[in-house]
């Protein structure tokens, strides 16, 4: 009941923060315009039939309504999202991490509300972003619910405590919020400082996580390093960049406890690089992780992900030790082909995702794709016998239109 009574009055200051600052904003429309933009998406996906899960279709849709009007040294940043799916039967299955970033990251803050879930319809609606902040000179203060990033790698990227996305969605255009308090100190051009608590609510129960970051630039070396407390256990990471011959190398690396309290370390490295062939530009990207949370062999699989760092959003894939390759080719100024490949080293499975985007105009565009499993399926009566190996058929189009 406490609980309760305190996430209401938190909702309750936040909306009557934002009211002010609205009202800040009305009074100051002379000095600036408060600023508004949407965002609209209807995904179709169609899946075949895999063992234990029935041939299917869907239709997902997402509305996005963002605000973000400033008074001075005060902002205020809302995003409002509705999410509607339909799906055509209740045990079909999909492939990969389509629209995963719409799923909740542990919300603490009670900013989303079912409209309506039945069998084969499901209408949520929930608040993406609703933050304050506060900038005095170099320092900025922010309070609600916003998006943090700290992940170094670019696919795979362990040492991200805040809700990494998976690395097989191919809609990116927003990172899940978390409710967080942060501040953030640009102490110079190439270096900050950033403190970040999060209450968070778990299938495992409610825990904090209170980190401190430090980034900067050395010579032709980006480095960065985080410590504290994550999940109620103390942690710590670091993470580098630098560009030899052309490529981008990057690495970074989380040292926690596991469930029994051995010391770990969580880790991937990779490399990016632009090549020009045929005259158009080829971005590449290649990375390997090691992940002590995941599963060594097929049969821990079912316990990863059930695990707490699953149940936390913690892990972006199943495996002990897997790897990513993603290309993206400029076929048009308005075309582009990628090809997505994950693969698990330890049980040999993989995901193949090869897609194509369309730019239809300044603010649309459309994206055909597959997401096509290779691997062994479950053994009947004992689970998987590889992470990816089960997974359906998968093909889906979208459209996405920004307002």
């Amino acid at each position: 009941m406490r609980s309760s009574i305190r996430r209401s009055i938190t909702t309750t200051l936040f909306a009557v923060a934002g009211l002010q600052l609205a009202g800040a904003g009305i009074t100051a429309l002379h000095a600036q315009l408060p600023d508004f933009s949407g965002y609209y998406q209807n995904v179709g996906i169609g899946t075949a039939a895999a063992e234990g899960m029935g041939a299917g279709a869907f239709d997902a849709q997402r509305a996005r309504l963002m605000w973000t009007p400033t008074y001075g040294a005060w902002s205020l940043n809302a995003a409002y999202e509705h999410t509607l799916w339909w799906r055509s039967s209740p045990n079909a299955g999909m492939g990969g991490g389509l629209l995963s970033s719409t799923r909740p990251g542990g919300d603490w803050l009670h900013l989303g509300w079912t409209v309506y879930d039945g069998t084969r319809v499901s209408w949520q609606q929930r608040f993406d972003r609703l933050s304050v902040s506060y900038t005095h000179g170099a320092v900025t203060a922010t309070v609600g619910r916003q998006a943090v990033s700290w992940a170094t790698t670019l696919l795979l990227t362990p040492a991200d405590p805040f809700v990494p996305f998976d690395p097989s969605d191919p809609f990116r255009e927003y990172r899940t919020g978390i409710d967080a308090a942060r501040v953030q100190w640009f102490a110079g051009a190439f270096t900050t400082l950033d403190v970040v608590v999060r209450p968070s609510d778990t299938p495992n129960g409610r825990t904090l996580t209170a980190l401190l970051r430090g980034r900067t630039d050395v010579g032709a070396w980006e480095l960065s390093a985080w410590g504290g407390a994550i999940h109620d256990a103390p942690g710590g990471a670091a993470g580098i960049t630098r560009t030899v011959a052309g490529s981008a190398v990057r690495a970074e690396a989380e040292f926690r406890r596991d469930t029994v309290g051995r010391a770990v370390a969580r880790f991937a490295v990779g490399m990016d690089r632009r090549f020009s062939v045929l005259d158009r530009d080829l971005y590449a990207v290649v990375e390997y992780q090691h992940d002590p949370f995941g599963a060594a062999r097929p049969a821990e699989l079912q316990a990863a992900s059930l695990s707490r760092a699953a149940g936390r959003r913690e892990l972006q894939v199943l495996g002990r030790d897997e790897s990513a390759v993603q290309l993206t080719y400029q076929v048009h100024p308005l075309v582009s082909a990628e090809l997505l490949a994950l693969w698990n080293l330890r049980d040999g499975s993989a995901l193949v995702a090869p897609a194509a985007s369309i730019s239809l105009s300044d603010e649309s565009s459309a994206r055909v794709g597959l997401f096509v499993p290779a691997g062994p399926g479950f053994n009947r009566g004992s689970g998987p016998r590889s992470e990816y190996g089960p997974a359906p058929f998968t093909g889906y189009a979208a459209f996405s239109l920004f307002f």
